[in-house]
């Protein structure tokens, strides 16, 4: 059955899926053409012959007369009707007879049968080829991270068993390997020693006997994802050189911004002795101010390069009010953000966070609080066995009176973390109209959903495959930090030779793609630019530190990376 599953899904993906369309749409036409003559034939019949038949009698002579069957039982007698009987007849022959079936070959089999006979798996790679990433595992996170290797060309391969996930794959435009992950042949016929950094984003056991297999023959950095946190000494000592445990990050992540509880600057990225991070305007004196009145470049020297607020990153201005909602994110040094968190002064100690599921991701949220003694009450359905630190609030988190009698209408900060973005969506809408200034996070499974949970209410959206490929893209890059602003990306890119000599006004980065200059690195200093006036002259050797949303920076790779 899987087989015949598999060669009916042909059918129905890529090019045969649009094929099928103009199908459908043919077929309306026909089902139009039959209606019409059926129609006539029946008008033509009282008119020319005196004789009286039904509508559905006419659509079974016009199927009939079409297909050229012509049983002979309802005939026409005169010349006007002998005429529209070849008429009909004539447009049979053309469209039933000829046009469909050349269709359903030309479009559907031939191109069928030419896969079958022309696809053979490619399951090794040119001997010089190198520099690649290699990827064992494709799912939202490393699709999200495919995306940004073509967008930076970087080359890359994705590695499967699976020859019908092979054919899927290369449908999409992707370059794609098939043979076993464990195999030393296959890997080193994909150049494994060759390759710049290897992925492996299976089984907890499978990359451990990936690891195992490549460190057999070769020394190429691995890096993994791992679902239980505990095994990733066992995966170090398997041989893998990083070891990201995605999920205890998500609920970290998720909890650092449910909470207002201390003034502390979370880092994002790092670039050298610059520091980006974020802080939220709530935990600070500066509510309500304009980013002018606010004076945090002359107080501390941080620059402000961008505030963040229910899913919409804008570069601020003088005249930007800081709204409590709202992230401020900063350029600068460690030293420069101790001294913000000097000035946003004291922690207030009356936060409740609620965490609405108990899985994974919400087990490290609850840990994450727990460890600043921040209170919050958990919900589910059912005691997750794999963390019982903590005492959870059996129920449907979906019922109003659950959540006003567990302390809703106290609490200051919300996560939403089920496995079911339906059901976050859900309860980030009702939580929102119960609390409309409840800070609230949600974690989006989906990327696609990320817009709907923002739509619902909430203030700050984490989405698995977006934190995850930012982690490892971060991961390939050598970055130290991992740990990225959903829906924000930070990245350095050589100065392109055609912007040379202009100024940042002049160059038109922003409008052109989207994205902000951060800073500017010099070729002959250790200290960037931070946040450049727009006059800034853009000279021959300058490194460029950017800021924008995944498309912004995919917009500046076509735009710029190949040219002006």
């Amino acid at each position: 059955m899987k087989i015949y599953a598999s060669e009916f899904a042909f059918f129905l993906r890529g090019q045969a899926r649009k094929n099928l369309k103009l199908l459908v749409l043919y077929c309306f036409f026909l089902f139009l053409m039959v209606m019409t003559y059926a129609a006539l034939f029946t008008v033509l019949m009282e008119y020319l012959e005196g004789r009286h038949y039904s509508f559905f009698t006419g659509i079974y002579w016009t199927i009939v007369t079409m297909s050229t069957l012509g049983y002979g039982d309802y005939v026409f007698s005169t010349d006007a009707g002998h005429i529209f009987s070849a008429l009909v007849t004539f447009s049979g022959v053309i469209f039933m007879l000829i046009l469909l079936p050349f269709g359903m070959v030309s479009l559907f089999l031939a191109p069928w049968i030419e896969q079958r006979l022309r696809y053979r798996p490619k399951s090794q790679l040119n001997a010089d080829y190198n520099g690649h990433v290699i990827i064992f595992g494709y799912d939202s996170i490393t699709r999200a991270l495919t995306r940004k290797l073509i967008a930076h060309h970087t080359p890359y391969v994705i590695v499967t068993a699976n020859q019908d996930e092979a054919i899927l794959l290369e449908e999409e435009g992707l370059h794609v390997v098939v043979g076993s992950p464990t195999n030393v042949t296959f890997l080193k016929n994909i150049q494994v020693a060759k390759a710049r950094h290897v992925v492996a984003n299976l089984s907890d056991p499978l990359n451990t006997n990936i690891c195992l297999t490549i460190r057999s023959f070769c020394e190429t950095p691995i890096a993994t994802m791992i679902d239980e946190p505990e095994r990733s000494e066992l995966l170090r000592s398997a041989g893998a050189n990083r070891v990201i445990p995605l999920k205890r990050i998500l609920g970290s992540y998720l909890a650092s911004r449910a909470t207002t509880l201390g003034a502390t600057a979370h880092i994002l990225d790092a670039f050298g002795k610059l520091l980006i991070a974020e802080m939220p305007v709530k935990s600070t004196p500066f509510v309500g101010q304009t980013l002018a009145e606010a004076r945090i470049r002359q107080l501390t020297g941080l620059a402000v390069i961008g505030l963040w607020e229910r899913g919409t990153f804008t570069v601020p201005e003088a005249g930007s009010v800081l709204n409590p909602l709202a992230l401020m994110v900063f350029a600068g040094t460690r030293e420069q953000l101790h001294a913000l968190e000097e000035i946003a002064g004291d922690k207030d100690q009356t936060d409740l966070v609620m965490v609405l599921g108990h899985g994974r991701i919400g087990c490290n949220a609850a840990r994450f609080l727990e460890r600043r003694s921040i209170p919050f009450v958990i919900i589910d359905r059912t005691n997750n066995l794999d963390c019982m630190d903590h005492i959870t609030v059996i129920g449907d988190a979906t019922n109003r009176h659950l959540l006003l009698e567990s302390g809703i209408k106290d609490a200051k900060g919300l996560i939403v973390t089920t496995n079911d973005d339906d059901t976050n969506i859900f309860l980030t809408l009702a939580s929102r109209r119960q609390r409309p200034h409840m800070r609230i996070v949600a974690r989006s499974n989906q990327e696609e959903n990320v817009d709907q949970l923002y739509a619902a209410g909430a203030d700050f959206v984490i989405s698995n495959a977006s934190v995850g490929a930012n982690i490892l893209n971060n991961v390939l890059e050598g970055k130290e930090t991992i740990f990225l602003t959903e829906g924000i990306d930070v990245f350095r890119a050589p100065l392109p030779p055609a912007l040379a000599g202009l100024s940042i006004a002049e160059s038109l980065i922003r409008p052109k793609t989207g994205c902000s200059i951060v800073a500017l690195e010099l070729p002959d200093s250790t200290d960037p630019i931070v946040s450049p006036p727009p006059e800034t002259i853009l000279t021959e050797g300058m490194g460029l530190i950017l800021i924008g949303s995944p498309e912004d920076e995919e917009n500046f790779g076509r735009k710029f990376r190949n040219g002006p």
